[in-house]
């Protein structure tokens, strides 16, 4: 399975974001693709509202960017540097 970092690397749709980050978190199992699950993103419900405000908390943080045009997207932000980098 790969990681945050590694599947936001590129501007990425927000829900193709959440997806991503449901599956890093072991929420949605790496075999559903979003198509499957599309609901979870696209409709109110808890676990969509979490995924979004998780998403939209590590931007606020500098661990992710956000960009609202062309649509709404999130990337990795390049600069940003885990415990691992200092190794």
């Amino acid at each position: 399975m790969e990681t945050l970092r590694v599947a936001l690397a590129n501007w990425t749709d927000f829900d193709a974001s959440a997806h991503m980050l449901a599956q890093c978190l072991g929420i949605v199992p790496p075999q559903l693709q979003m198509k499957d699950v599309k609901w979870i993103y696209w409709s109110e419900n808890s676990l969509g509202t979490m995924l979004h405000s998780t998403l939209e908390r590590l931007s606020e943080l500098g661990v992710i960017e956000k960009r609202e045009e062309p649509d709404l997207q999130y990337r990795w932000y390049p600069d940003y540097r885990v415990a691992a980098d200092h190794a």
